[in-house]
């Protein structure tokens, strides 16, 4: 197994893009790329072109109905209730020209990954345009169209025969993934998100632990709204260490949305650029202790494309190198290269101010409430332990 890590990247994948206004921009992929290049931590060596994924790996996932809805869509083809039963039109996933070729790549650039880390060309591999996790079988939703997690998952079952750990750390639940897997036993999905509560898409409960001969291979760590640094990290350390030595997986899938920040304006969380230096060095530590380190981690949310994303994504990708690069001050080049471009005052430094946000008055009571609720979700595992040792 190589040692190398790849970066999926082209420019192509900015053609993602429902509208200038919409949320979901997909040049924070070229604000991570340039940090990452102005501290000198990526080569083009490292830089990896996606491929389009064909209609036959969409299919191991999506209808061929919704495919083709899609591509009609793209070519203005695709009106009124039938779009909307798509999913399609909608207010959080509108109709963009060729939004069908822009999705298959997006879908191509996870593929991409997965090869490179099965192959053994790579021992990990970062696909940062991936991660739409809403995505349904006939249905897009929650700015996702199709679902890149879902497809490579089932393409590493039929083309590797693996047995795949995925770890969702995006605010919002990790409902499309969750769905497309819950009556099997060969993928176990663990997603930690801000509770269902006052944020779409209202799932991801300790109770949805599959189904059939998948009950019990689905965990769910629903945080409570205003949750911090350290009650997140607690949740995420305990769940993910547990979950990996209960599953032992052959691969494990991370889905690294960034929009637990406090100053995402989507969510209602908040951490800070802490987390977000712990979340890969434990999936880091997982790839390694479990599955031989075949590790591929993709995007996902992430709203505040200036002053959160490029910090938390890099922080990926240096984990993945082992290059601790990450501390003090941000290149000046950086941020004089963005400056007149962000509509808001760019970061000075990696890690965020220590009075970042006013004090969380809840704080012991959310704190308390996630302990509950991490222990809920890894009740069965630890109850199997327990009646083991008797």
């Amino acid at each position: 197994m190589s040692d190398r890590s790849v970066f999926v990247f082209s420019e192509e994948l900015l053609n993602y893009r429902f509208s200038s206004h919409h949320p979901f921009n997909q040049m924070r992929l070229k604000l991570t790329l340039d940090l990452l290049r102005k501290i000198g931590a990526i080569d083009e060596e490292h830089i990896v072109a996606p491929r389009m994924a064909t209609d036959e790996e969409l299919h191991l996932v999506h209808d061929p109905n919704f495919v083709n809805a899609v591509k009609l869509a793209g070519q203005g083809k695709l009106k009124g209730e039938s779009a909307e039963g798509y999913g399609l039109g909608t207010e959080d996933t509108p109709i963009f020209a060729n939004m069908h070729e822009a999705s298959a790549l997006l879908v191509g650039g996870t593929l991409t990954a997965v090869d490179y880390v099965m192959t053994g060309k790579a021992n990990h591999a970062l696909h940062l345009g991936g991660g739409l996790h809403h995505g349904f079988r006939g249905k897009a939703s929650g700015f996702c169209i199709y679902n890149d997690s879902s497809v490579a998952i089932k393409y590493l079952q039929e083309k590797y025969n693996a047995r795949v750990l995925y770890v969702d750390t995006d605010a919002h639940h990790g409902d499309g993934v969750q769905w497309s897997f819950y009556d099997d036993p060969n993928v176990c999905t663990l997603s930690i998100h801000e509770t269902g509560r006052y944020l779409f898409p209202g799932t991801g409960n300790v109770n949805e632990r599959g189904q059939g001969k998948g009950y019990g291979y689905s965990f769910n760590i629903p945080v409570d709204a205003f949750t911090e640094d350290e009650s997140w990290l607690d949740a995420y350390r305990s769940a993910l260490m547990e979950v990996a030595e209960f599953f032992k997986p052959d691969v494990i899938l991370t889905q690294n949305g960034a929009d637990a920040h406090y100053l995402d304006p989507l969510t209602h969380l908040s951490s800070t650029i802490k987390i977000y230096r712990e979340i890969p060095k434990l999936a880091h530590e997982v790839a390694h202790k479990y599955c031989g380190g075949k590790w591929i981690a993709v995007g996902g949310g992430g709203y505040d494309i200036w002053r959160v994303v490029p910090r938390a994504w890099s922080l990926i990708w240096l984990e993945m190198i082992e290059n601790s690069n990450c501390y003090g001050s941000l290149p000046q080049e950086w941020i004089e290269e963005w400056k007149d471009q962000a509509p808001v005052e760019l970061p000075q430094e990696w890690d965020d101010p220590e009075d970042l946000y006013p004090p969380i008055p809840r704080k012991p009571e959310i704190t308390e409430k996630n302990a509950q609720t991490v222990e809920k979700a890894l009740y069965p595992i630890r109850s199997n332990k327990k009646s083991e040792t008797v």
